[in-house]
């Protein structure tokens, strides 16, 4: 008898843990094929399809229950070839007329130009647990869309792959290049019909779970891009073959008069820059969605109206017709470290530049590749060189964020090249050092230092720094006001801003106790509201960068004493460091905090490093200080 309910109980064990394995993915993909072809007159034909087993009642969503085609009817044909259900009795239920509906592209709202583009929205229909949506379509492009066949597969998707198999099809003689980021899977070539086809294949991919601070797929899966086109083609097709057009004389007027009205090229640049960003509307419709081509000044003037690329292009224009040195780039963030090698540029603040060897990959013309515009400046003083990015509504430093390292190409005939900027130290450090008091009367009163380097570097955005350096202290007691001084910058990249604190009303007590919380730094790590829990990671956790998080406080008393000061924590692991100390006697609380995180993303094997470090950080003992009166 013991042996059977032992038994039963291994059994239940078992069957409870394929359950669990089962429930971490709501669906699974049986097969997923893609197919790129071009033709003879230079028109290509991409076909998918796939099959989609639902696993729980939980895959009833949005994301299972429809699918979702953008494409551009000026150039292409959308033709939804299957869209049907096998339900688990075996009966096929085809999804009704009524399931197709075409819609406006959301990036497109509100941008006339852009009116055209449309969405394909088809709903599945007879979905259940063990159902298979079996969904296929192909999409058309006219010759000319893109200069050449060319396109880029993402190796994975949010649910479990049985298997993908991805198909380029070119008229033999016809030169094919192809790279992988973060792989190096290698294609079976055959020759079908005067065409040569390449064809990868991977099997058993799993799934990339939807989680908190996440990177996109795309920067974390293997990505394949391929292009039959070369850099000089690309050129050409972006601006056309007589380069872009001559700005019109208001235009010419207009950046002459913004350039009088400042006295550096540096200040003329980031006036023009601010100029297309906050006059010219933006349509953040994905480039690869137009084809990559840029639309005239006076098309986007007339309809005050344009794609990243657009607005890039112009402001390119406009720094030019002031005499600034200044090019349109295009900005991907897929890079390799094989076959490089790295050309140090003058200047602290000039970037550092990575020549492309013949190893590196992916070093493919491929458009699909890039997926920002900006402006790069050179020659304006103190700064050798900065990126300027239209799209942000305000630019803070001499290179946002999404800038800093990566592999761009200027759309004007150079070649690509690797592109890390150099934007001062190693690390992006938030800092705050303050010495306050607390009268007998319970008012709270004092200055503060505030500085940020780095990318969150606020050198250009002197409001928007003194902003976020006065909002970083009024919450440490009731009633507080800020008042921030000039900001100053330091070595070219330090942002630093000198805040005086008083307070309105008094510390309110509450059974006998007084509670300060201990202010925090603007845009550092604790801005970031990274995610911690007790559950395992399954992907990385994006950061912008290697970070150090810095709070000084020195905090005076009169008629109050500490009560319950925590003990020191201090220590070291692989994602990074953390020492906080507070210290009091009868008259002073002096508060040393510094947080470091030393990489740029997390893997999911270093989560639980980074959730050692976020709980001791946020643990409330060492934000929170605790008073009563003498």
């Amino acid at each position: 008898m013991i042996k059977r309910i032992a038994l039963s109980i291994l059994i239940l064990a078992a069957a409870s843990s394929a359950l669990r394995a089962q429930d971490t993915t709501d669906a699974v993909y049986e097969n997923i094929q893609h197919e790129y072809l071009l033709r003879p007159d230079g028109s290509t034909l991409y076909s998918y399809s796939s099959k989609l087993k639902l696993l729980t009642p939980f895959a009833f969503t949005r994301e299972y229950g429809e699918s979702f085609i953008t494409y551009n009817p000026k150039w292409q044909t959308l033709d939804v070839t299957r869209s049907e259900t096998t339900m688990r009795d075996g009966s096929v239920v085809p999804s009704p007329v009524n399931a197709y509906n075409e819609v406006l592209p959301r990036s497109a709202a509100h941008a006339v130009p852009f009116n055209h583009l449309r969405e394909m929205v088809v709903t599945h229909t007879g979905l259940e647990a063990g159902a298979v949506v079996d969904f296929a379509y192909t999409l058309e492009s006219k010759p000319g869309m893109y200069p050449g066949l060319m396109g880029r597969v993402v190796c994975g998707s949010r649910n479990h792959v049985v298997q993908m198999s991805i198909r380029v099809v070119v008229p033999e003689g016809t030169e094919l290049q192809w790279g992988f980021a973060r792989d190096d899977i290698q294609p079976v070539i055959t020759t079908e019909a005067g065409n040569t086809v390449y064809t990868w294949t991977r099997k058993h991919i799993p799934q990339y779970e939807t989680e908190a601070h996440q990177s996109a797929p795309q920067r974390v899966l293997p990505v394949l891009y391929f292009s039959t086109s070369n850099y000089d083609a690309i050129a050409l097709h972006v601006f056309g073959p007589e380069g872009p057009r001559p700005l019109p004389p208001h235009v010419l007027e207009l950046g002459e008069m913004i350039n009088r009205q400042h006295a550096t090229p540096l200040a003329s640049a980031l006036a023009l820059r601010d100029w297309v960003a906050k006059r010219v509307g933006r349509c953040s419709v994905p480039l690869d969605l137009i084809g990559y081509r840029a639309r005239p000044v006076e098309e986007i003037l007339e309809f005050n109206v344009g794609s990243d690329l657009d607005r890039a292009v112009m402001l390119a224009q406009l720094c030019r017709s002031i005499g600034l040195e200044a090019s349109p780039v295009l900005f991907s963030h897929d890079v390799t470290t094989r076959g490089m090698r790295i050309v140090q540029m003058p200047g602290e603040q000039g970037p550092v530049i990575t020549e492309i060897g013949p190893e590196a990959t992916p070093n493919v013309p491929a458009l699909q590749l890039f997926t920002h515009a900006g402006v790069i400046c050179q020659g304006l003083g103190e700064y050798p060189l900065i990126v300027l990015d239209p799209s942000l509504d305000t630019q803070g430093g001499p290179c946002p964020s999404q800038y800093t390292t990566g592999y761009f190409m200027p759309i004007e005939g150079l070649p690509p090249q690797i592109w890390h900027y150099a934007i001062g130290p190693s690390y992006s450090t938030s800092s705050m050092t303050s010495d306050w008091s607390l009268g007998g009367d319970g008012y709270v009163s004092g200055r503060s230092s505030i500085s940020v380097n780095g990318v969150h570097s606020a050198v250009f955005d002197s409001s928007g720094f003194q902003k976020s350096a006065r909002a970083s202290l009024v919450n440490a007691a009731q009633g507080l006001h800020a008042e921030a001084g000039p900001m100053t910058v330091q070595q070219g990249t330090t942002s630093v801003c000198e805040v005086s604190v008083d307070a309105k009303d008094p510390l309110k007590g509450i059974g006998g106790y007084f509670r300060f919380q201990i202010p925090l730094p603007p845009e550092g790590i604790s801005a970031l509201h990274l995610p911690i829990g007790d559950y395992n990671r399954i992907t990385p956790v994006s950061l912008p960068g290697r970070m150090k998080e810095e709070t000084r406080l020195v905090l005076h008393l009169e008629g109050y004493h500490a009560v319950d000061v925590p003990s020191p924590v201090e220590f070291q692991n692989n994602i990074g460091s953390i020492r906080s100390v507070i210290k009091a006697d009868a008259h002073d609380v002096e508060v040393t905090r510094v947080l470091t995180i030393d990489v740029d993303e997390v893997k999911p094997e270093g989560y639980v490093d980074l959730q050692a470090l976020l709980r001791a950080w946020r643990n409330p003992s060492h934000n929170t200080l605790l008073f009563k009166q003498n």
